[in-house]
């Protein structure tokens, strides 16, 4: 469980768990329930380098449609840290989540599950920019790559995100 904190983009307060990047190619999922009351409060899937150069799946709360699935990214934009919303909010029922996101060298695509199928989450991401080698400015690289889970709740309510699993499989392991 990680109760959430300020946003993944903040200098302080994080609610973030995960682990380093060691492959070109791998797969890492995760399986999480939240119930967000408002936008304000998310949790996911990240590969993140630091608060300016990141990608996220994350579930949250859209108004006019409840619960829903979206990417959140940051691509190296340092120091004005804007996001992006690289696709649509998708639907989802109440209950767990399961969440994908497969790297293969320079692109990243996640995927997410509600007991069927996996189903595509938006476009396929830029996954050099989770790198030293990526974006710009003064903080361009430091830390290395990784990925792992987040949570974030920027209402003080400290919502909870429940991860029951993580998995991380480099490439010709599975």
């Amino acid at each position: 469980m990680l109760i959430g904190r300020e946003s993944i983009g903040s200098w302080f307060e994080q609610a973030l768990v995960a682990r380093r990047q060691e492959h070109l190619a791998y797969v890492a999922e995760t399986t999480l329930d939240i119930a967000p009351a408002t936008y304000q409060q998310a949790a996911g899937l990240t590969t993140y380098y630091n608060r300016s150069k990141f990608h996220a799946a994350l579930v949250t709360h859209e108004p006019g449609m409840g619960r829903v699935l979206t990417l959140m990214s940051c691509p190296g934009d340092w120091p004005d840290g804007r996001l992006t919303w690289p696709c649509a909010p998708v639907a989802l029922d109440e209950g767990p989540v399961e969440l994908r996101v497969v790297v293969d060298h320079a692109a990243q695509q996640f995927w997410w599950r509600q007991g069927g199928n996996w189903q595509k989450l938006g476009p396929a991401l830029d996954a050099s920019v989770i790198s030293d080698e990526g974006g710009r400015g003064e903080h361009a690289s430091f830390t290395g790559a990784f990925v792992g889970m987040v949570a974030f709740d920027i209402t003080g309510q400290g919502r909870e995100a429940r991860f029951t699993r993580f998995a991380y499989v480099p490439e010709g392991a599975q």
